[in-house]
């Protein structure tokens, strides 16, 4: 008997021990320059990755660039296949808003089962910042024929979708206030429609709106869990902005906040890594 529970014993631990961590990886451009610029990408990334937060929650960061984004075959499209139904919730960061033919082939040559879809169907984050999310790639520094409003509407399996302006204001909701404490009012060109939502496979949770149907930044949490967990897709300040008016870049460290204060407690992280986290912003706090 003891022997049996002995190796029980040893089999839980095993799997406690093995429990997956979450990796993360930037893709970082080339970007739209009309919509955020090469330097701000670069900046934003920095201060993501160098963030003790995110570093704590993450096992590896990477960051993919010019080159590495091209096809299937390429570096991003390899990460993004071996992160897909692999157990664990992986993010990746759109860091310069275009999307790249190694998560969704342009002009919407895969309306379905894009490595981008699949990704995030398996219960993965994808986070899009600055342009229309998954419009379009500029990929070797040319721009590549649109995918449009399709880009989004399929990936997000709603006809229809749209992001285009709606000429307002945007002011931080009680969620975005705890969420994202350096948030400041601004206006998006590309905010979200929650209407189009509405008996959609995601609950949609806005963190600053110009009115009940108009959101930006938010995140869409899938009703529908996979292999690795529950998939996401925020998209935060889509509005041409080739360098941020305010210092610093509310696209970096607002990303990092969305990650430490929401994604940390409503995604699927292991319990070492939270812990590091609660560690890491209590000294940070008592320095402060």
């Amino acid at each position: 008997m003891k022997i049996y529970v002995g190796i029980a014993l040893l089999a839980l631990l095993s799997c406690v021990a093995t429990v997956s961590a979450n990796d993360l990886a930037f893709y970082s451009g080339p970007t739209n320059p009309g919509w955020i610029s090469d330097g701000a990408v670069a900046e934003n990334v920095k201060a993501i990755s160098n963030d003790a937060g995110v570093k704590s929650l993450f096992n590896s960061i990477e960051n993919f660039g010019d080159g590495d984004e091209e096809g299937d075959g390429s570096p991003l499209a390899k990460w993004c296949i071996e992160h897909t139904g692999n157990g664990q919730q992986d993010v990746i960061i759109l860091a310069s808003g275009t999307s790249p033919s190694a998560l969704y082939p342009f002009p919407n040559k895969k309306p379905d089962g894009s490595n981008v879809e699949n990704f995030i169907e398996e219960g993965n984050v994808v986070i899009n910042v600055a342009d229309w999310i998954f419009y379009m790639s500029y990929e070797g520094g040319v721009r590549s024929p649109d995918n449009g409003a399709a880009g989004a509407a399929n990936v997000f399996d709603i006809d229809g979708l749209t992001f285009a302006d709606r000429g307002a204001n945007f002011e931080a909701t009680d969620i975005g206030k705890a969420a994202i404490p350096s948030f400041k009012p601004f206006k998006s060109t590309r905010p979200w429609h929650l209407e189009q939502f509405k008996g959609s496979d995601w609950d949609v949770v806005a963190f600053a709106q110009a009115d009940k149907n108009t959101a930006d930044p938010a995140v869409a949490v899938s009703k529908s869990p996979g292999k690795d967990g529950t998939g996401m897709i925020a998209a935060m300040w889509q509005v041409g902005a080739p360098v941020w008016a305010d210092d610093p870049d509310i696209r970096g460290i607002g990303v990092a906040e969305f990650i430490n204060n929401w994604l940390s407690e409503n995604g699927e992280f292991d319990v070492e890594a939270k812990n590091k986290l609660a560690t890491t912003w209590g000294s940070i706090k008592q320095v402060r």
